[in-house]
């Protein structure tokens, strides 16, 4: 009988190439890029152990379990031996070891191609966890193997990082394209699914759940924070605490009050039960083509703070009363000669602020903080100009252009802002719009691998009026200090410039991406 793990540990002696050349004992006396870099080392190594991992699984299911099918038992089955096994070698639950089966043998099988992506390093083993839970509605579709190479296909073609919410949109875009029933039967699934329910805890206390369309769950959660947020400056519970007692309260129609406890408070809370829609009202975004929305077409829609939608869904949430319709291309515009229609990119009194136009396509392209891995809304975050505006001379800074704008989320842009972060975007000879961020010591780090455009290539259509180069007449608002802005913005514009030349020269020496 062998021992398991009796022996010692042969990692501490792994060669430093495996850690991106940093020294695991001493990593203080490597530079911060080296580290950093070492560290982009280790996430590649640790997508190989996760697909050894998912591989070593695999061989298990199909020498414990698909090998004694006809022979199992009722009570004790190979699958349940199989589950056993890893359970007990790991000393985790029964459920983590059943959920590790089938997900090796999802990945195995159903997405060999993700599976290569995911040992090469392509991607992490959350990503190969997400594409596993995303496409398990098309485990016996034809379907699956094209879903599988479209997917791989775009990981291994498209530079950059994949926050959780760009990769989900990426695969629910691909499911839907090759198996748009399969989408459909979903939903339908899930709204007959919806209900609620309580589940009692130890402490006194106890926990709601609703299961609803995610437009209701978004219109329910505004009314309760719009009325969380309705007490005074001095209430002293906590943003959840006061959520949770503003939820009763509506569900129950009872009285919500401030606790702050002073005579002179200045909140002005609704009567219980008489709080009129319109104090309530949710700005929900969902983005949509014209001729879907007609029902002459049948592409995907993206709801902000969900994601992926189908056209369907897309058509019901139009088709509720309090839906407002508004078109970021007038309807009747005329387009170009080339197919291309022309907004206006900035306020007339205005040159740095952007128009209602240009604000909207940025929030649209984006969808996102373009930081990477930031979930934080683009209708929730800053429009940020990426070459700073120079609002003493205007003609030296960042114009008010799509390429010169982008969304941050607050704390990326104060970062940007007053730090000595810069980031560069610009679009490619393919139109693709790029991004990258530079660390304060100049290690230059990628955007996020895609946009709402990849959802909407309508959105490449809209062109822009150039700015006039003139300062505005008003710079309210500014985050800089007045005597900090030209040397700061000088000093970033010409670290740009040294970064732009540097990475002219780094893909012109290395060529094409490998992948």
């Amino acid at each position: 009988m062998s021992s398991v793990l009796s022996s010692p540990s042969p990692w501490p002696e792994l060669p430093r190439d495996y850690l991106g050349g940093v020294d695991a004992a001493y990593p203080d006396e490597d530079p911060t890029n080296e580290i950093l870099l070492g560290m982009a080392e280790l996430d590649r190594g640790r997508s190989y152990l996760a697909y050894a991992e998912y591989q070593s699984v695999a061989a298990l299911y199909d020498r414990l379990v698909a090998a004694r099918e006809d022979t199992d038992g009722f009570v004790v089955d190979g699958f349940a031996d199989a589950a056993a096994r890893i359970a007990k070698l790991r000393g985790t639950s029964r459920g983590a070891a059943e959920t590790l089966l089938n997900d090796a043998v999802a990945l195995r099988d159903r997405l060999p191609e993700v599976s290569e992506c995911l040992r090469d390093g392509v991607i992490g083993p959350w990503h190969a966890q997400k594409a596993i839970s995303r496409t398990d509605l098309l485990a016996e579709s034809s379907a699956a193997p094209l879903v599988d190479a479209d997917i791989a296909e775009t990981l291994r073609n498209k530079r950059g990082t994949w926050s959780r919410a760009r990769f989900r949109d990426m695969i629910d875009r691909i499911v839907f394209r090759h198996d748009p029933d399969a989408v459909r039967e979903r939903r339908e699934q899930a709204l007959d699914d919806r209900r609620m329910w309580t589940n009692p805890r130890e402490d006194g206390t106890a926990e709601i759940t609703g299961v609803m369309s995610a437009e209701n769950v978004r219109i329910a959660a505004a009314a309760v924070a719009a009325l969380a947020d309705s007490v005074c400056e001095h209430d002293p519970r906590t943003k959840p605490q006061r959520q949770s007692d503003a939820m009763f309260a509506l569900l129950s129609g009872t009285a919500f009050e401030c606790d702050c406890g002073h005579d002179d408070c200045t909140a002005v809370i609704p009567e219980p039960g008489v709080v009129p829609p319109v104090d309530s009202r949710a700005v929900l975004h969902v983005v949509t083509d014209e001729a879907t929305l007609k029902g002459t077409a049948n592409h995907v829609g993206y709801m902000d703070g969900h994601g992926v939608i189908s056209p369907e869904h897309v058509r019901d949430i139009a088709a509720r009363a309090d839906t407002k319709a508004s078109y970021l291309v007038p309807p009747n515009t005329e387009p170009e000669p080339d197919g291309t229609f022309t907004l206006p990119a900035h306020l007339p009194s205005d040159p740095y602020r952007p128009s209602a136009a240009l604000d909207t396509f940025i929030r649209l392209r984006d969808g996102y903080c373009t930081e990477p891995g930031c979930l934080t809304s683009a209708w929730r975050g800053d429009l940020d100009h990426v070459d700073e505006y120079d609002h003493a001379c205007p003609h030296r800074g960042g114009q008010t252009t799509e390429v010169g704008l982008n969304a941050k989320c607050r704390p990326g842009h104060l970062l940007k802002t007053f730090g000595d972060w810069i980031d560069d975007q610009w679009r490619d000879d393919d139109g693709r719009l790029v991004t990258e961020y530079i660390t304060p010591e100049g290690l230059v780090l990628p955007g996020e691998a895609e946009t709402q455009e990849d959802l909407f290539p309508g959105l490449r259509r809209i062109r822009f009026t150039a700015p006039a180069q003139a300062p505005p007449r008003h710079t309210t608002g500014q985050i800089e200090p007045r005597t900090r802005v030209r040397t700061r913005v000088a000093n970033k514009h010409a670290r740009r410039r040294a970064e732009r030349a540097r990475n002219r020269k780094r893909v012109t020496a290395a060529g094409p991406p490998p992948f």
